[in-house]
């Protein structure tokens, strides 16, 4: 038997249907409401293991030739190689380098890490770096508009190429990118603040701020809002003495903040040029290397000898000759300098005639011997500072360093399988490939 319908007036009817028309509840902040905290949905991930949020604002923080920048460039390699930073897994996407500061001396940066890593030619790299200027404070935000389309073009590009977009902006520095910003003024920074969240959200990539610190390196230069708006901070403290440099979380929003990393910088020769007096210069740059490896690194160059450049190479086998030919035996300091004595010295002046004999195709003896004391004066100083040379006006001698090349620089005992060539000089021996690249040669940039 059918139930026929409880009769309902009009009244009660016209409620019931008001109620089912008026739309459901949406929060327009995104509620989660605790019954669902499990469902599938988007959650918190990392772009470097416990250190920076794939997405988000960070900063990097120090103070002037604290070694920040070359951090940050080693970051963002590490990122789009897709390889440890310091151990800590990456997650791999594309990178966009905006490098306000610094320019095109960031060719060499990335060549010394491709010296240094060993990183193939012919390995290509979701990275661009862009030299180009920007200005994140400007209110008609134009420039911030194409940026926001350069990165989506490269993200494009990548994801067909590589399978995967952009993820991983730096904007080096942060005083370069907003000209005229009173660093002190909270709405200033807002400004541009706002526009950094907006490159954030629109092109999907976190974005990695360069910034100063004050004077003590303890905190970030300008208000505090900066620091309080973004969601990691990363502080460089630099040693100076000892040329160690500690990475420290100073904050993270979802995380343990207090993490450490210490690492240092090795030089590393990137490229030589020809100079307009027909000497030859080498270009340096460093690559970023854990203390311990650095450690390691000196204990190999103490083995093979200590790596040289071409040029200090030419003078240290025309020095070499010239203490052959012409070596005086220092017996006390009334025959030469006090700190030569019980050394065998060569007088420059006949150090210039045997470097003279080798320069046959330079018919002009004054330009020779000027091209001669150019690249003497460019490459005396690092010989000295790592002890391969010593000099007192006029007199030169060797200092005792092991360089690698130069068999009479080692103690026998210490290369008993060594071959000498007939220039007398050791047979290239067997080592990893690029170690010589590897060895520390700071102090050679002024080359």
């Amino acid at each position: 038997m059918t139930v026929a319908p409880t009769i309902e007036s009009f009244e009660q009817f016209e409620a019931a249907t008001e109620k089912l028309l008026i739309p459901p509840f949406r929060s327009s902040f995104g509620a989660i409401e605790w019954r669902n905290r499990k469902l599938p949905r988007r959650r918190l991930q990392f772009l470097v293991e416990d250190w920076l949020t794939s997405t988000g604002i960070s900063i990097i923080g120090g103070r002037s030739s604290c070694g920040k920048s070359f951090l940050a460039l080693h970051l963002g390699l590490c990122i789009a190689r897709g390889v440890d930073f310091f151990g800590l897994t990456v997650r791999r996407c594309g990178v966009v380098y905006q490098a306000g500061e610094g320019g095109l001396g960031l060719l060499d940066r990335m060549e010394a890490y491709a010296q240094h890593f060993k990183v193939p030619d012919d390995e290509d790299i979701a990275f661009a770096m862009l030299p180009g200027k920007i200005d994140i404070f400007t209110k008609e935000k134009k420039d911030v508009d194409l940026f926001i389309e350069e990165v989506k073009v490269f993200s494009a590009q990548w994801e067909e190429k590589f399978g995967f977009p952009a993820g991983f902006v730096v904007i080096d520095t942060l005083k370069k990118a907003a000209p005229g910003i009173d660093e002190i003024s909270g709405k200033d920074n807002a400004v541009v603040l706002e526009n950094v969240s907006r490159i954030e959200r629109e092109t999907h990539c976190h974005v990695c701020l360069v910034h100063h610190t004050n004077a003590d390196g303890k905190k970030l230069r300008g208000h505090t809002s900066l620091r309080d708006d973004v969601d990691q901070v990363i502080l460089i403290e630099h040693d100076k003495e000892t040329g160690i440099r500690d990475a420290v979380l100073d904050k993270i929003k979802d995380g343990e903040d207090g993490r450490k990393i210490r690492f240092s910088l090795i030089s590393v020769p990137v490229r030589t040029e020809t100079m307009g007096d027909g000497t030859t210069k080498e270009f340096t740059s460093c690559a970023i290397v854990t203390v311990s490896e650095k450690e390691r690194l000196k204990k190999e160059q103490e083995r093979q000898g200590f790596s040289v450049s071409p040029t200090e190479r030419r003078i240290l086998m025309n020095f070499f000759e010239t203490l052959d030919r012409h070596g005086k035996f220092i017996a006390n300091d009334k025959e030469g300098p006090k700190a030569a004595v019980g050394k065998v010295v060569v007088d420059y002046r006949d150090y210039v005639t045997v470097a003279l004999e080798k320069m046959l195709e330079v018919e002009d003896k004054t330009k020779a011997r000027e091209q001669i004391r150019k690249e003497f004066t460019r490459a005396k100083d690092g010989l000295i500072k790592y002890g391969v040379l010593k000099m007192v006006n006029p007199y030169l001698w060797w200092d005792g360093k092991a360089v690698r090349g130069f068999a009479r620089t080692f103690p026998k005992s210490k290369n008993p399988d060594e071959t000498e060539t007939n220039t007398g000089q050791i047979a290239d021996n067997p080592i990893s490939p690029g170690m010589a690249e590897l060895f520390d040669t700071d102090g050679m940039s002024a080359l």
